[in-house]
């Protein structure tokens, strides 16, 4: 596998192979085969059975497994090399092209969107987790893959490894984006009983240079070292925090290594995802758990430490976070739906009307917050936004709602 410079070098990722040593039975998650979906009148039957599919998973757990997607599996794995690469440039070379700056809590918000959704590197230990410990993930954000902008150099500043394989870099997320999202948008129209085609144009088609008007998203090259013992255990063996993404959908690249868990909706019992080959790991985000007025679901979900045999092998994901156009109003007024409207979902009197813009800024700077996160426990502390509740860790419970919440916990509030 050549490099196409002497100032790094690309070689294959080695993933960990399937753990033996584990007793866990990892969830099953509906898995998706989309070279079953094809377009047309005729085969709108075939497409509904699929919609039929992922109904029950988006509305309880949020998670779905995609495979036969049709991105080149070669091409999948050379991405890998050059992520693998990037994210093992020196803590030197990664302050040349930082995201933010180097601690979440040395953000300037009024100034920087931070590490989480800038463009360029989060170095380890950006992230306050609980008791005192910081994360030991590196990773490296992309925007605009679906604009000219993002094939700039000029106008970008991109490490060469980066500018060297900018083109199949889009070429993956721009298939993301136009392919598989497209696709999923179109299935869940018909969970929703509203015409094929409706969330996509709605919320995530993309006109050239109207970034506000555009749908699009976030890829990421993420990368999880081991973290030291007495941390790790500080940390209850985890990687990194219970949360729900702010977005619409997110696309994760599916792994060997047993670290991914899901917090189940009903009972909050954690349980692990297993690994499909090829396949992308695809869940919900905040956007479409509003948009759908709860009926689909944006679970927490987190990564922890992989079982004894597989303690010696890093985590390597490539991650879309597909995101709704800024303007998007998030509620499920702005959908109409037959089926919701059937089953009495309605918008929840304390939720504000806000844009997909305002929660996913406010949101996304609470993540590594030592305020928010530095807790004796992995549940953050819990922040109203808009009416709602940043993290959502007792929404199953009976007769929890905004008013329990403000009963039981110490809930911080959005400053004006």
């Amino acid at each position: 596998m050549p490099s196409r410079s002497k100032n790094y070098t690309l070689r294959p990722f080695k993933e960990a192979p399937l753990s033996s040593s584990s007793s866990a039975k990892p969830v099953e998650l509906e898995s998706i085969d989309l070279s079953l979906y094809k377009e047309g009148a005729d085969n709108l039957p075939s497409r509904k059975e699929l919609a039929k599919k992922i109904e029950k998973s988006l509305s309880t757990y949020g998670f779905i497994s995609v495979i036969n997607h049709g991105f080149d599996a070669t091409k999948l794995e050379y991405l890998k090399s050059v992520a693998q690469a990037l994210l093992e440039s020196p803590l030197e070379e990664q302050k040349k092209y930082l995201a933010g700056a180097l601690k979440s809590d040395l953000e300037d918000r009024s100034k920087s969107i931070g590490a989480e959704r800038a463009s360029g590197f989060k170095p380890k230990g950006y992230w306050s987790m609980r008791n005192g410990v910081e994360d030991s993930i590196t990773h490296y954000n992309f925007n605009f893959m679906n604009h000219a902008r993002f094939l700039d150099e000029k106008q970008n500043n991109y490490p060469e490894i980066v500018k060297d394989h900018l083109q199949e870099i889009a070429e993956y997320y721009r298939f993301l984006h136009n392919d598989t999202l497209r696709k999923i948008c179109n299935l869940s129209d018909l969970v929703l009983e509203l015409p094929e085609g409706f969330i996509y144009e709605n919320f995530y088609s993309v006109t050239e240079g109207d970034y506000e008007n555009s749908g699009g998203g976030a890829g990421r090259f993420m990368l999880y070292d081991a973290m030291d013992p007495e941390d790790r255990e500080k940390v209850g063996n985890t990687w990194l925090r219970g949360h729900s993404d702010s977005g619409g959908f997110t696309f994760i690249t599916s792994q060997p290594i047993l670290s991914l868990q899901i917090r189940d909706y009903y009972t909050g019992e954690w349980n692990y995802v297993g690994h499909t080959p090829n396949g992308l790991i695809v869940n919900i985000g905040d956007a479409m758990e509003f948009i759908t007025g709860g009926f689909f679901k944006s679970s927490i979900h987190r990564v922890t430490s992989p079982p004894e045999d597989q303690e010696g092998y890093r985590r390597l994901v490539l991650i879309y976070f597909c995101k709704p156009k800024n303007t998007a109003i998030l509620d499920p007024e702005s959908l109409n739906s037959p089926k919701l409207n059937r089953l009495g979902v309605v918008k929840p009197k304390e939720w504000e009307k806000i844009s997909f813009s305002q929660w996913n800024d406010e949101k996304s700077r609470l993540f590594g917050k030592k305020a928010v996160n530095d807790t004796k426990s992995e549940e953050p502390k819990l922040v109203l936004l808009y009416g709602r509740l940043h993290e959502r860790w007792h929404q199953a419970e009976t007769n929890f709602n905004l008013e329990e919440a403000l009963k039981r916990f110490d809930v911080l509030k959005l400053e004006a």
